[in-house]
């Protein structure tokens, strides 16, 4: 569990944005751990969760890639029913307000690793770990 800096990239709706944005990247051996992409009309926008956020930004302003940054609650979650549920309850009890959410894990994984826009990331994060050390 951590609190991580998320980039959000904005663009154009059109053929070939995800890909230009994921090659900058990939280009100096930046891995996206984490991404979702959300559409508007003729306007979307990427949320990347990167293993180098300080040089992934570097990166997007030389290429001139519009983006900005906001801190999101990132765990790992178990690969089982109600692990989602679980934290998302808690946080609820916490008034902690989930604005978005985005997950994937493959079959036979163990572990999926969740990204949470919350209304407190730094609380979100003491919760998280106050449960797991519960369950130790």
């Amino acid at each position: 569990m951590a609190v991580r800096e998320q980039l959000i990239v904005s663009w154009q709706n059109r053929a070939g944005e995800l890909a230009n944005v994921c090659r900058v990247l990939s280009d100096v051996g930046i891995n996206i751990e984490a991404l979702a992409t959300a559409e508007a009309g003729e306007y979307g926008a990427v949320r990347l969760v990167v293993d180098d956020v300080r040089m992934a930004r570097a990166v997007f302003h030389k290429a001139q890639v519009a983006h900005t940054a906001i801190d999101v609650f990132v765990i790992e979650l178990p690969n089982r029913a109600g692990s989602l549920a679980d934290i998302a309850g808690r946080l609820s009890e916490e008034k902690i307000n989930i604005e978005y959410f985005y997950s994937a894990v493959a079959p036979g994984v163990e572990r999926a690793l969740g990204v949470f826009k919350v209304s407190d990331p730094w609380r979100a994060d003491e919760i998280a770990n106050t449960m797991m050390e519960a369950n130790d």
